[in-house]
């Protein structure tokens, strides 16, 4: 394990400072008619068994809390649970006038986002990856990686279609991917809380109304939150 630095001493920034670096992350979502390109900067995505609860804005999604030998109230009451996976990637800032251009060749821009994504969705990734490898490999700067161009052709349901980059625009300099790859570790306990909430047995009886309440309830502070960054050399 690596030397743990030190806060750094009070400073004084301005709004929209460079050098402040958040760790909070917006999720991903295609807008119908708009281009994205998107490097994967995980080596892998986390699974998860999801219900949801509830309708809209008020609805809820949770771990399933079911067990190989043991079906859980969760199931008895929702139906078998949705798998999930989890991505962390790296949206470009693309070229207004041509959204199949960088806005510039010579710069890493971008955010790094979380994208949660159905057992679909998994499928056509993994497709495109046997001959257009996706992922990072674990500290292998040198592992060959492809870029995605996304369409999204219908918003609600997030219909998209997918052209693989023969380059990782991340990957072009190893400054920009140790950078990235710094990131990434503050990003995955955002993702897995993104994936689904994690639930005591007895929370998830007073969310089904099968058990009265015996605390407080506690809401998701999960929100759409934006990472800001610019990588240069």
């Amino acid at each position: 394990m690596g030397d743990v630095l030190a806060p750094p001493q009070e400073d004084i920034v301005t709004l929209g400072d460079k050098k402040v670096e958040l760790s909070t992350f917006d999720r991903y979502k295609g807008r119908k008619g708009e281009t994205d390109r998107l490097g994967l900067i995980c080596g892998g995505l986390p699974r998860g068994y999801i219900h949801y609860f509830g309708q809209g804005a008020t609805g809820k999604s949770f771990r399933c809390v079911s067990t190989a030998t043991e079906k859980a109230i969760c199931c008895d009451k929702l139906g078998a649970p949705q798998q999930k996976f989890g991505v962390i990637l790296f949206k470009y800032v693309l070229d207004p006038q041509d959204a199949s251009k960088l806005l510039d060749d010579t710069k890493c821009q971008g955010k790094i986002m979380l994208w949660v994504i159905s057992e679909s969705r998994y499928e056509e990734l993994s497709n495109m990856h046997k001959q257009w490898p996706l992922l990072d490999a674990p500290e292998d700067f040198q592992t060959k990686q492809h870029d995605i161009m996304v369409k999204c052709t219908e918003e609600q349901y997030q219909k998209m279609v997918f052209t693989p980059v023969p380059t990782a625009q991340w990957k072009q300099k190893e400054a920009w991917y140790k950078a990235l790859k710094m990131r990434l570790e503050l990003a995955k306990p955002k993702l897995k809380q993104a994936m689904g909430k994690t639930m005591t047995l007895q929370e998830i009886k007073e969310l089904l109304g099968a058990a009265p309440a015996v605390a407080p309830g506690t809401t998701d502070n999960v929100g759409d939150i934006d990472l800001g960054g610019v990588l240069d050399e």
